[in-house]
């Protein structure tokens, strides 16, 4: 009995362990991105609490108040904070269950040009970034005119947001 107590003690430790790296490391640059007056319930951490090259970034509510453009701003921000930090790639979650994958590089990417770049332009080029969790392009790259190719993008921009965000509503 004295073992399986030991046992108990040492997994509880490891457990809260896990939960204040994730805490500390990740899920704090969600205050900061998300903001105090959303009404977007969102946590960010470790991929299986573990992995450090490989984040979650995981909505689980969104207001109907809130816009898909506003949520997504928020993930911008959320890159904005951690454009410091290296990742292997980023897990947009809606309840736990991975709907797009988006490279680090790319990640960094937004992170590091949110306050320099064309928020429109990083919006309607953001689809064409993402993986669906097997690895398949999640959206097309569109070529050809400019009002053709804004308006194909702003679409697959609207298909983002209702297969990510509009789940859990």
């Amino acid at each position: 009995m004295v073992f399986f107590g030991k046992l108990a003690v040492a997994a509880t430790v490891l457990a809260v362990g896990i939960l204040a790296v994730n805490g500390i490391r990740v899920n704090a640059a969600v205050a900061g991105s998300v903001g105090a007056r959303s009404n977007m319930t969102v946590f960010a951490y470790y991929q299986m609490g573990v992995v450090p090259d490989s984040i979650v970034y995981d909505v689980w509510e969104v207001g109907n108040e809130t816009s898909s453009f506003s949520a997504l701003g928020s993930f911008f921000r959320f890159a904005e904070e951690m454009r410091d930090r290296d990742f292997r790639e980023v897990r947009m979650a809606n309840r736990g269950k991975t709907v797009f994958v988006l490279g680090g590089d790319d990640f960094k990417m937004i992170g590091e040009s949110l306050s320099v770049q064309n928020p429109a332009y990083l919006l309607r080029t953001f689809p064409e970034k993402l993986e669906l969790p097997d690895g398949r392009p999640a959206f097309g790259t569109w070529t050809g005119g400019l009002i053709g190719v804004a308006n194909s993008q702003l679409e697959d921009l609207n298909d983002l947001s209702k297969q990510w965000l509009i789940i859990g509503r």
